[in-house]
């Protein structure tokens, strides 16, 4: 080589770094073979009003502003890479914009102006995300279900009233009988309840249980004109709700759901806001 041609390579030189880093950066591309390009997507929120009915005595309802992701509104950042220096950062959850924040040489893009108000939606949308968390968690009323021994006790009690008090009763012979076989069923079961070792036997008694307060339900009703009958039938309605709170007891506990209703903020230029309820249908 030269010395005439030194003076320019040792310029090359210099150049080919500065051009490399202004090269730097990520493209994305929609297409497997790279040749559209396309930006990291960014979409609004629009507000609701979810209201939550919790059935909870001290507050049956709660109120809370969300804000849900709209597609129909999406803008798309691209990064861009130059001359000088340029730190970026940008967090996204579902689409939204969470966090944004750019450090530069150069003016701010006119991308920050458009999107701003994103950062705000999106944290209220995660404070109004644990607020419906709280209430979730605030409402369970599930209780543990009575020993089977306790069952078996009272479900023998009330067996031995019956069966003390039936032929007392101003009763036709035929609801007798019903009674009855119901004492008997009901005693049986009260024995099996009450035996640790028949445990695997305990469900089928609980609906023994529950099919004897079906059996004494379909009996008349009393009336309102305190005959003896209506008296005898009045204590056949006492068996039926104590037998009804031990079934009930027994079952299974249900967890209460909330009832939820979303609406939609309307806000259009000019009208007041209103709401248009989306959930339930």
């Amino acid at each position: 080589m030269t010395n005439k041609l030194k003076p320019a390579f040792r310029l090359l030189s210099v150049i080919a770094p500065i051009a490399l880093t202004g090269c730097a950066g990520v493209d994305f591309f929609q297409d497997k073979a790279l040749t559209t390009s396309t930006g990291i997507p960014i979409y609004g929120a629009k507000p609701y009003l979810l209201v939550a009915r919790t059935g909870a005595e001290a507050k049956p309802v709660e109120s809370s502003i969300i804000y849900i992701t709209d597609p129909s509104q999406v803008i798309y950042a691209k990064p861009n890479s130059g001359f000088g220096s340029a730190k970026l950062s940008l967090s996204l959850s579902g689409g939204q914009m969470t966090t944004f924040g750019q450090e530069t040489d150069t003016k701010i893009p006119e991308m920050l102006t458009s999107v701003a108000g994103l950062i705000t939606a999106r944290a209220g949308a995660s404070k109004t995300a644990a607020d419906a968390a709280a209430v979730l968690a605030g409402i369970s009323t599930k209780q543990a279900a009575p020993a089977a021994k306790d069952v078996g006790e009272k479900v023998a009690a009330i067996s031995k009233d019956i069966s003390a008090s039936v032929d007392k009763l101003d009763l036709i012979d035929d609801h007798k009988t019903t009674l009855k076989s119901a004492a008997v069923a009901l005693s049986n079961a009260g024995s099996v309840l009450t035996d640790p070792t028949k445990a695997p036997q305990h469900e089928t008694q609980y609906a023994v249980i529950k099919a004897q307060r079906d059996a004494l339900g379909k009996l008349p009703k009393p009336t309102t004109a305190g005959t003896k009958r209506d008296v005898a039938l009045q204590k056949v309605q006492d068996w039926v709700a104590a037998l009804g709170d031990l079934v009930k007891a027994t079952e299974p506990a249900k967890e209460p759901q909330p009832d939820f209703e979303l609406y939609e903020i309307v806000q259009d230029a000019g009208k007041p806001i209103s709401l248009r309820r989306v959930m339930p249908q």
